[in-house]
């Protein structure tokens, strides 16, 4: 039961706080994860800054620990089969501000500002995404 990984995203303008971002996402990937910043253009031609943290297995779920517990039990209440595609990828958004200021809280709406979650489930024949995905929460604010 658990993940295979996972990946953290952020996509910033290019007059947002960088490294305030960049650190953020240090703390909540752990220590030993790189943090890869890519700068483009966005579809109207504006800069951006896009944040990339790719977590394998034991990382993904220590991030996920990160998270308050508060939040992971708005999750567990409320419809897990939503956050989770076809390819069995957990999909969770965090508020950007709120992670800057040290907390990481889950956002249900798509403010501009935020971080973008999704994990793989390590599922096999016979068993439901949402019932790992839930036992995997569930360890997680018990």
């Amino acid at each position: 039961m658990g993940l295979h990984g996972g990946v953290w995203r952020v996509y910033s303008s290019a007059i947002d706080d960088t490294e305030i971002i960049r650190q953020s996402l240090s703390w909540l990937c752990g220590s030993g994860v790189l943090v890869s910043m890519n700068y483009d253009k966005s579809s109207i031609g504006a800069k951006m800054c896009i944040f990339e943290c790719k977590l394998k297995s034991r990382e993904a779920e220590e991030s996920l620990m990160r998270i308050d517990p508060e939040s992971i039990k708005t999750i567990l209440h409320g419809d897990i089969a939503a956050r989770i595609d076809d390819e069995k990828n957990f999909h969770i958004r965090l508020d950007l501000s709120g992670l800057v200021s040290g907390e990481a809280k889950i956002c249900e709406h798509n403010y501009p500002s935020v971080v973008k979650g999704k994990f793989k489930l390590e599922v096999y024949p016979g068993q439901e995404a949402t019932e790992i995905a839930e036992k995997l929460l569930s360890s997680m604010v018990n």
